[in-house]
C-alpha cells in the first residue's frame, strides 16, 4: 500500500523544526501553539470516490479554498491558460508583496508537495525564485520553485521556444519534510518573495510520512560499492556493481537515504532493489532509469520497490530513452516509487507476462505515465497515482502484439495534458475497473478504447467498470468537436468489432459528451465511417455534461440500457446519418432528445496554417505573401493584437472587434540580415467569448542561400536518435559552444539542403577545449532522402585541439563533388563519452 507521499519536487528541501526570530537552535524551539478548530476539512479535495481510485497517503487541499488574500481563477476550459491545468480548474496566483495561500490541516502531516505554477524565461530555459513558509506563524526555510521543467509550446512533439505560441504544461511540484509531525489544526502559509515573478498555486498534498525504512538483513547496500549519497559524485557504476553483485548472490541490493546521482540505464535482472522510502532513497540526473533487459529475453524476478527517481528532463523527444522505468520485466514488481521528471513513468516493452504494479506515483513527466507496449499479458496496475502527464496517463498499447488479460484497478489519474486519463488501443481481454479520473485537458477523454495507432485489433471482451470520471472529456483542437468522457475510436483503417461491457459507471460535469463513438471518416462510402460493433453500456450515472449524453459518429451498433442522466447541456443526441445504430433497453432517463448538430464554438479560421518564403536575398525585402483571418460567429471577436516573430514584418488591417461574418487580412514579408534558416510566427491574439484556441497562429519559413558558405546553415537537421537536452538543431546552428548528442552507441544526423548543391566537403567540430577523443564517420549522401550513396567510407577521426584544421575541427574531402538534396554521417565509437557528438555539422561547395 501507499506509505509515503508523491516526490513530485525539483527541489527536496528539509523543513526541520522551526527557530525562534532570533535565530535560536533547533533543539530550543518553543512548543506548538495549542491548535484551534479544524476547518481543514473543508479546503480538501477528492483523490477518490470511495472504492474508486487510489487509496493514497496525503490528504489534497485546494488553494481557491485555503484562506488567501491572492487572485482565484478560473473556472475555465479554455487551452493555454493556467486554470484550465489546475486541478478543478481552479487555483490562486500571487503577484503582490505580501500575497500568500494558507492551509488549514485537517491531519496530522510532517511533509508536503506543492503544486505550483510560474512563468518561463522569455528564452524557454525556465525561471527560479523562491517561496516563503511559514508554519503556525513562524518562518520556514524557504522553499526554490522553477520552471525548468515547464512550459511547452507550439505543436505535437512541442517546442521550449516561447516565440512557437500555445504554451501549456505549466504546472510542477515542489515537496518537503517538515522533520516534525504538525498537529490536525496547523497553519501552513506559503507567501510570495519576489512579487516580480508571480506564484500561481494549485493543491497542496499533506502528509505523514514513515520514517525510513532500514537496511534489509542480508541485503548489499549501494554505499558498499562506492555509491555517493551526497549526489557529488557519479554513483552510476556504483550502484550498478551492486545490482549485479546482488543478483549474482541472490542477495537484496539497498538504496539508503540520499540523493544518488545517476546518468545511464540501471540495468535489472533476477534481483530486489529497495530504498528506505521515496522520500529519502533518490536516484536523480540526466538519463536516470531503472531499465529491464528487452525482449525476447526481458529480465525475471525483478522487484523495485522504496525509492524515488528524478529526472532532468525539461523537452519531449520521442526517440529519447529516458524513461524512468523501461525495458522488460518479466514475474517482477514495482510498487512504492515515486517517479518524476522523466519522459514516461513506466514504459513497458513487450512480449512478456505478469508485472505487477502498484502504489507508484508518477507525476511531472513529458509523455505517458505507465505503458504496456506490445504483447504484455496478464499484468496490472493497482493503487497508483499518476498526475501532470504530458499524453496518456495510463495506456494499454498492442503495438505489434497483442496486450491480453491486462487490468489497471483502483488507480487515480489527474490532469493528462495531452490525450486520455485511460487508454487501451487494441488488445484482447483488458479491463480499467475501480479508477478515479478528472481533468483532462486536450484531444482526449477519461477513458478511450479504440483501434488505433497501428495497434493489433481489438478482440475477446474489453471491461470498462465502476469507475469515476470528473470534468473529463475535451475539445479536440484538431476535429473541432467535443471528445467524451468515454470514447470508442475505430481508426487504423478498418472496423472495431471486440466487445466492449460498460457498466456501473459515474460520469461528472465533462464539459462535452459522456459517451462518444467515432469512426475515421471513409470519402465517398455508405456508411462514411467505419463501424464500431458490440459496444454495450449499462447502469452509468451521468450529472452535467456540456452537450450530449451520447455522440454518434460512428457505424455500427451499440446498446444503453439504465443510464440515468440529469443537467444534459443540449440533448440527448448528437446522431446523424453515420450510420450506427442504438439500441435503448429499459431504465434510460434524462436523455430522450436528439439532434444532428454541434454547438456554435466561435473558432476562427486562417487561410493557411503556415507561410513558407522559400529562399530569400540576403538584406533584400521578399516578396510579401497574406493571410486572411475569418469570423465566421456567432459572436463578435476582439482581436487584441497581430504580429510576427523572429525577424519577420507584417501589417495588417485588423480591426479591434471582428464582426461576425468579417475578415481581415495580416501582410507579411522578411528582410533577412544573415545567412541562416528564418523560423517564426503570425500571431492573431483573437479572443471571442468562450474560445478555448486564442491565439491563431501561422508558422513562418524562409531561408537565405549562399553558395559560397555554409550550406548547413539554411538546411535542416534531423537526427534517427537524440539525447534529450542535445537536438541535431545544435550541429547546424552556427555554434561550436551547442552540441548534438545521440542517447545511444550510434547515430545518425542528417541535413535536409535549402536546395540541391555540389558538395566537396564537410566540416566537423566539437566545442572547443573538449579533450581528445575519436569518433568513426561515414558520409553518405541522396537526392530524394530514401536512397542513399555512400561518399566517403567509413573512418576514425581524431577531434583534437591541436587539429591542423582548428580546435576540434575534422575537415572530410568529397572527392566525387556530388549534387545532392540530402547529406549524412554515421557517427559511431566515441571513445570517450560512448555516444556520438557534434557540435558543427558544416556542408561547403567551395
Amino acid at each position: 500500500m501507499f506509505t509515503r507521499s508523491l516526490t513530485t519536487g525539483v527541489v527536496l528541501a528539509t523543513l526541520v523544526a522551526l527557530a525562534s526570530s532570533a535565530g535560536a537552535a533547533v533543539a530550543k524551539a518553543a512548543p506548538e501553539p495549542a491548535a484551534a478548530p479544524n476547518p481543514g476539512a473543508s479546503q480538501a479535495i477528492p483523490t477518490s470516490d470511495g472504492n474508486r481510485g487510489a487509496n493514497v497517503p496525503f490528504t489534497e487541499y485546494a488553494a481557491v479554498k485555503a484562506h488567501t488574500n491572492g487572485t482565484a481563477i478560473g473556472p475555465s476550459y479554455n487551452l493555454y491558460t493556467l486554470p484550465a491545468e489546475a486541478v478543478g480548474r481552479t487555483a490562486v496566483t500571487l503577484n503582490g508583496a505580501g500575497q500568500y495561500v494558507e492551509f488549514t490541516l485537517a491531519r496530522p502531516a510532517n511533509a508536503v508537495d506543492l503544486r505550483y505554477s510560474i512563468p518561463d524565461s522569455a528564452v524557454g530555459t525556465g525561471l527560479t525564485t523562491p517561496l516563503q513558509v511559514q508554519v503556525n506563524g513562524r518562518a520556514a526555510p524557504e522553499l526554490t520553485l522553477t520552471s525548468k521543467y515547464t512550459w511547452f509550446y507550439g505543436s505535437y512533439p512541442f517546442t521550449n521556444n516561447p516565440a512557437d505560441q500555445h504554451g501549456h504544461h505549466m504546472y510542477d511540484d515542489v515537496r518537503t519534510l517538515f522533520g516534525r509531525t504538525l498537529p490536525a489544526g496547523s497553519h501552513v502559509r506559503f507567501e510570495i518573495a519576489n512579487p516580480s515573478i508571480p506564484v500561481t498555486i494549485d493543491v497542496a498534498d499533506f502528509e505523514q510520512v514513515a520514517p525510513p525504512a532500514p537496511q534489509p538483513r542480508g541485503s548489499l547496500s549501494v554505499l558498499s560499492y562506492g555509491a555517493d549519497p551526497t549526489g557529488q559524485k557519479d554513483s552510476t557504476t556504483a550502484i550498478q556493481n551492486a545490482i549485479n553483485a546482488g543478483s549474482a548472490a541472490g542477495k537484496t541490493v539497498y538504496i539508503p537515504p540520499g540523493n544518488f546521482t545517476v546518468t545511464a540505464h540501471l540495468i535489472v535482472n533476477n534481483v530486489t532493489l529497495t530504498g528506505a522510502g521515496e522520500w529519502y532513497s533518490v536516484l536523480g540526473g540526466n538519463d536516470v532509469g531503472v531499465y529491464g533487459n528487452l525482449p525476447p529475453n526481458p529480465s525475471t524476478n525483478v522487484h523495485l520497490s522504496n525509492f524515488a527517481i528524478l529526472g532532468q528532463v525539461t523537452e519531449r523527444v520521442d526517440s529519447a530513452d529516458v524513461n524512468g522505468i523501461g525495458g522488460g520485466l518479466q514475474n517482477s514488481t514495482i510498487s512504492d516509487v515515486w517517479i518524476q521528471h522523466v519522459k514516461a513513468g513506466i514504459w513497458m516493452t513487450g512480449p512478456f507476462t505478469n508485472l505487477k504494479i502498484n502504489d507508484v506515483r508518477i507525476q511531472d513527466i513529458t509523455a505517458d505515465g505507465i505503458n504496456f507496449d506490445g504483447g504484455i499479458t496478464h499484468s496490472s496496475v493497482t493503487n497508483t497515482y499518476v498526475r501532470n502527464t504530458g499524453d496518456d496517463g495510463l495506456a494499454l498499447w498492442s503495438s505489434g502484439a497483442a496486450d491480453s488479460g491486462d487490468s489497471f484497478s483502483h488507480d487515480t489519474v489527474v490532469l493528462p495534458i495531452l490525450a486520455n486519463n485511460f487508454a487501451i488501443y487494441g488488445g484482447s481481454d483488458n479491463a480499467i475497473t475501480n479508477d478515479y479520473a478528472t481533468d483532462t485537458i486536450t484531444q482526449g477523454g477519461g477513458i478511450q478504447v479504440g483501434n488505433r495507432f497501428s495497434a493489433v485489433p481489438l478482440s475477446g471482451t474489453t471491461t470498462i467498470d465502476n469507475n469515476t470520471l470528473v470534468r473529463t472529456g475535451t475539445l479536440d483542437p484538431n476535429w473541432k468537436f467535443g471528445v467524451g468522457a468515454i470514447w470508442f475510436y475505430a481508426s487504423d483503417g478498418a472496423d472495431m468489432t471486440g466487445t466492449i461491457n460498460v457498466d456501473h459507471n459515474t460520469i461528472l460535469d465533462s464539459p462535452y459528451d459522456a459517451f462518444g463513438f467515432v469512426g475515421d471518416y471513409i470519402p465517398n462510402a455508405t456508411p462514411p465511417a467505419y463501424a464500431i460493433t458490440n459496444v454495450h453500456i449499462n447502469g452509468a450515472v451521468v450529472r452535467n455534461v456540456g452537450t450530449f449524453v451520447v455522440q454518434l459518429q460512428s457505424a455500427g451498433s451499440a446498446t444503453m440500457s439504465n443510464v440515468v442522466a440529469s443537467g444534459v447541456g443540449l440533448d440527448g443526441q448528437m446522431a446523424c446519418a453515420y450510420g450506427i445504430t442504438l439500441t435503448q433497453g429499459t431504465g434510460n432517463s434524462g436523455w430522450s432528445g436528439s439532434e444532428c448538430a454541434f454547438p456554435p464554438l466561435n473558432i476562427l479560421s486562417t487561410s493557411t496554417s503556415s507561410l513558407d518564403f522559400g529562399l530569400v536575398n540576403l538584406n533584400t525585402q521578399s516578396p510579401a505573401q497574406t493571410v486572411t483571418i475569418t469570423n465566421p460567429g456567432p459572436d463578435p471577436a476582439p482581436i487584441s493584437s497581430v504580429h510576427a516573430t523572429n525577424g519577420f514584418d507584417e501589417t495588417n488591417n485588423c480591426p479591434a472587434t471582428l464582426a461576425v461574418g468579417a475578415s481581415c487580412t495580416a501582410t507579411v514579408t522578411i528582410t533577412p540580415t544573415a545567412v541562416q534558416q528564418y523560423l517564426g510566427n503570425l500571431v492573431f491574439d483573437a479572443n471571442p467569448a468562450n474560445n478555448p484556441f486564442a491565439p491563431y497562429v501561422v508558422s513562418l519559413s524562409a531561408a537565405v542561400y549562399n553558395p559560397n558558405g555554409n550550406l548547413a546553415l539554411t538546411a535542416t537537421a534531423s537526427a534517427d536518435n537524440t539525447l534529450a537536452g542535445f537536438p541535431a538543431g545544435n550541429a547546424n546552428d552556427g555554434n561550436q559552444a551547442t552540441y548534438w548528442q545521440a542517447a545511444n552507441a550510434t547515430g545518425v544526423l542528417t541535413l535536409k539542403l535549402a536546395k540541391a548543391a555540389p558538395v566537396d566537403r564537410i566540416v566537423l567540430e566539437l566545442p572547443q577545449g573538449w579533450g581528445d577523443r575519436h569518433q568513426t564517420i561515414e558520409v553518405d549522401s541522396s537526392t530524394d532522402g530514401t536512397t542513399w550513396t555512400t561518399l566517403v567510407p567509413s573512418a576514425t577521426y581524431l577531434f583534437s585541439a591541436n587539429n591542423a584544421d582548428g580546435n576540434n575541427v575534422v575537415t572530410i574531402p568529397v572527392s566525387s563533388d556530388p549534387t545532392v538534396n540530402y547529406i549524412r554521417i554515421n557517427v559511431s565509437n566515441n571513445d570517450v563519452q560512448g555516444a556520438p557528438q557534434l557540435a558543427e555539422f558544416q556542408v561547403y561547395s567551395n
